[in-house]
């Protein structure tokens, strides 16, 4: 705008200094200005034109630089993102291979387990069947042995409260019988009262040949003073159950195998007090009954 203004000026300058000019002249001027105009409008467009290409050249480089950036951080990104998961994954095959070989060491263990538990199962199953045999023995054996204790409690029923006394003790049973119905004092020689009684009781051995007999002798605390083969207390006691084996073995039917004789003394009392009374209770002979416990054992031992 300023360019247009100052050609005009020119142009006046020029007119008033050269005086009048022709019109052909004039018109001449004034055609080359409107082509003048025309060509700076048009030069003029172009800048503008090219600024804005320029402007938005510089915009695409600023572009360019902010994608570069870009690309070179997404690029970082990319190498550590693959870094890590080529570690995820050295991770995973290796967390599998502990979990296969986990696996299989926790698969043996337990066939080995499941293995133990069924030997185990069928043992205590087989304990459970011995111990419910054992129980049926012992209940078969209790009934015989309350049996026996009736068999010989109707035998001697005419002798009990007679120096004779019979109880059930540890499944087996006891016949004790006093000094005073098989001896007289100091003596191993029994008495006539105490031979019908062993009769008695040897018809009941007689008769139930599953029975062991042991027969234990039994003194008091006062020593014995003998002489010959008796000659103190250990003695009396071995001779008075020797002298009770040999009266039940006149029964025929007694096989000797069955019984066993055996000397106590004074050391097994059934009255500890220092009496009379005590030392006359203590002065007796037992004969022990029991039924025979082979079955019984074989199942204890099997186990």
């Amino acid at each position: 705008m300023k360019q247009k203004k100052l050609f005009f000026v020119l142009l006046a300058v020029a007119f008033f200094a050269t005086g009048c000019v022709s019109k052909k002249k004039f018109n001449e001027l004034n055609n080359r200005h409107l082509l003048l105009n025309v060509d700076f409008m048009t030069v003029n467009a172009e800048k503008f034109d090219l600024e804005d290409k320029y402007n938005a050249l510089l915009y695409v480089n600023e572009m360019i630089e902010q994608l570069k950036e870009d690309t070179a951080a997404m690029n970082r990104r990319i190498r550590i993102a693959e870094r890590n998961l080529e570690k995820t994954r050295s991770d995973y095959d290796e967390l599998l291979k502990t979990f296969a070989d986990q696996h299989l060491m926790n698969s043996a263990e337990i066939e080995s387990l499941l293995s133990t538990l069924d030997d185990r199962q069928k043992e205590l199953k087989e304990k459970e069947l011995k111990l419910k045999e054992l129980q049926n023995i012992l209940a078969q054996k209790d009934a015989e042995v309350k049996a026996l204790r009736k068999k010989v409690s109707d035998a001697l029923k005419s002798f009990e409260d007679k120096g004779l006394t019979i109880y059930e003790k540890n499944g087996k049973v006891y016949v004790s019988l006093d000094e005073k119905l098989l001896f007289a004092s100091g003596s191993w020689d029994i008495d006539n009262r105490g031979k019908e009684a062993l009769r008695e009781l040897g018809k009941v051995l007689a008769g139930d040949q599953e029975i062991n007999v042991v027969i234990e002798g039994h003194t008091d605390n006062v020593p014995y003073k003998g002489s010959g083969a008796v000659k103190d207390n250990w003695d009396l006691s071995a001779m008075r159950a020797t002298s009770v084996v040999k009266e039940i073995l006149k029964n025929k039917d007694i096989k000797p195998q069955r019984i066993t004789a055996s000397g106590r003394s004074e050391y097994v009392p059934v009255e500890a007090l220092d009496t009379k009374e005590a030392r006359a209770k203590n002065r007796r002979t037992e004969i022990i009954l029991t039924p025979k416990l082979d079955e019984l054992f074989k199942i204890i031992d099997s186990q």
